[in-house]
């Protein structure tokens, strides 16, 4: 009897899985929301990953991007298959159970599933993991009375420990730099750092396997390759980047690829000719680098402007494709976000997608970043 009832309580477990990893990700909140039991296995990362494949197509990225200062979840399919592809689909708003306190949120980086959120009246940071709705307030009270009026940049990155990850905000402007630990403290410690480079506060990091890189600018405008090593908490040398560039060019950075074969890519458009080259790293640590060309195209003919350092773009190496997110043609006036498709190879093609009215001044380009759901605790 008992036997039975524990193989009948494992049955409806499984049935219970199965159901749980259709409901779309938009609605996880009221899923775990509804029972303490529901809410139990949606923390559990084999079902993290049943749900990931049950909610998601073949071949389609999951894209953070963060458009009037709200963050959104959007599909981006680009193989070409029928004639409704390549594709972007809003799949909704993130909604978390902070909402009803209307958050406005200024800037987002991700990492490993995780979000971190910088408010607008930049009196807290929300270190954010949509999928599991869970939410970490951090006070960021400047260190002294002299940096009170200082506008940091931010990072969010992970060390490796012994059985868990340990993750960290950094936070810099000038020379001043910081770095929080979300599971050992309460409090900012300045870290001794010392810069003869510039990293621009609209110049977004990337992460990538725990550390962030960034394109950093020397004397003169040249541009370099420059990661933080959060284990190390330290920045790394300046590398080389695979093109010469100088303070008007458009050079933007992104990943690719799964998390443990994950490398770095970047978008490189000249400042006059519009020309666009896409590289990717066959090899990337925090102090060595090396690139192989992706792709190259002229993107005068096709758009006519340059694309901003700013921006964001996602990358999808098996449909030979990129998605540059930005405005509109309007560079002086732009009133809509949009979506700017090319592909190259056997059938070159571009496509432009509205993503929608641009109804805030703040943060006017959108943003946006692969997303892997993960059930991070933080």
């Amino acid at each position: 009897m008992t036997m039975t009832m524990t193989m009948m309580s494992k049955l409806s477990t499984e049935l219970l899985e199965e159901i749980l990893s259709r409901v779309p990700m938009t609605s996880m909140r009221s899923v775990r929301c509804t029972c303490r039991n529901w809410n139990t296995i949606c923390k559990d990362a084999t079902f993290t990953k049943k749900h990931l494949s049950q909610t998601t197509s073949e071949g389609e990225i999951l894209t953070v991007v963060m458009m009037n200062c709200s963050l959104h979840l959007m599909r981006v399919n680009l193989q070409r298959v029928g004639l409704d592809h390549p594709t972007i689909k809003t799949t909704g708003k993130l909604i978390s159970l902070d909402d009803s306190y209307q958050v406005v949120v200024s800037r987002v980086c991700h990492c490993d599933g995780l979000l971190l959120c910088t408010t607008e009246a930049y009196s807290w940071l929300a270190v954010w993991n949509p999928f599991t709705s869970q939410t970490r307030w951090i006070c960021v009270e400047p260190t002294s009375v002299r940096h009170r009026k200082i506008w940091y940049s931010h990072a969010l990155g992970y060390e490796e420990g012994k059985s868990f990850r340990i993750y960290k905000i950094l936070r810099f402007a000038g020379n001043v730099h910081e770095i929080y630990a979300l599971k050992s403290s309460d409090s900012w410690r300045v870290l001794d750092v010392n810069t003869d480079w510039d990293i621009g506060y609209d110049n977004h990091g990337v992460s990538l396997k725990g550390n962030t890189y960034w394109y950093a600018k020397v004397a003169g405008g040249v541009g370099f390759l420059l990661c933080f090593d959060f284990t190390r908490e330290r920045f790394g040398p300046l590398m080389p980047l695979p093109f010469e560039c100088f303070s008007e060019d458009a050079v933007i950075l992104s990943s690719v690829g799964e998390e443990q074969q994950q490398q770095l890519a970047v978008l490189f458009q000249h400042r006059e000719t519009f020309e666009m080259e896409v590289w990717v790293t066959t090899k990337v640590e925090p102090d060595a680098v090396s690139w192989s060309m992706f792709f190259a195209v002229d993107m005068g003919p096709l758009t006519g402007f340059r694309f901003n350092t700013g921006g964001s773009f996602v990358v999808d190496e098996e449909n030979a494709a990129v998605v540059v997110f930005d405005e509109d043609r309007n560079v002086e006036k732009p009133t809509r976000n949009t979506a700017y498709i090319v592909g190259f190879g056997e059938s070159s093609y571009f496509r432009e997608v509205d993503l929608g009215k641009i109804t805030t001044g703040k943060e006017g380009f959108p943003h946006a970043c692969s997303y892997v759901p993960s059930s991070v605790q933080t």
